[in-house]
């Protein structure tokens, strides 16, 4: 990602929370290449603030953003005064706008982990919201791998980050 930006490329990074990120279970980061699959589908290779997304969708009620993990696209529509990224219970409503923004990356606090639609949902995140049994001591929680990446991403192309969690 850092050659990627110093290419001249943009970003804009979708960052779930800590509390987003605690509900991954090993089962979906278990497979060869998903914590990079995941991470790549919150990466928009295109400079998006909360006022631009916010605008998009107001004026064309759904966006399609294309992400790095292609073929997919991440779908934006509004909700309740915000912008709402994915499609019924893989959703996340855009609560942090605007984390850091320098006009080549744009990091956006989200509150839930987006998956791509297409893709079947593990059995443990498929159960119903009020039927979730808390995770067992065997279920091994990754807590805030995203926002490391996007600090190591801004370390690794010299960029000093006002990101509280970064420090």
């Amino acid at each position: 990602m850092g050659r990627l930006v110093s290419e001249g490329y943009v970003l804009t990074v979708l960052a779930p929370n800590d509390e987003a990120m605690a509900r991954l279970t090993t089962d979906q980061l278990s497979e060869p290449g998903a914590p990079e699959q995941i991470v790549y589908y919150h990466l928009i290779p295109e400079y998006q603030t909360e006022e631009s997304m916010y605008n998009a969708v107001r004026r064309f009620g759904k966006v399609r953003y294309d992400t790095l993990r292609l073929p997919h696209k991440v779908v934006a529509r509004e909700a309740d005064g915000s912008v709402k990224f994915g499609q019924g219970e893989g959703s996340a409503y855009l609560f942090d706008p605007d984390i850091y923004t320098d006009g080549r990356i744009s990091v956006q606090g989200i509150d839930a982990v987006l998956f791509p639609p297409e893709e079947p949902v593990p059995a443990a995140a498929a159960v119903a919201p009020a039927a979730r049994k808390p995770p067992t001591a065997n279920a091994k929680l990754r807590r805030g791998k995203l926002m490391e990446a996007t600090c190591q991403m801004l370390g690794a192309i010299g960029q000093r980050s006002r990101l509280a969690s970064c420090q």
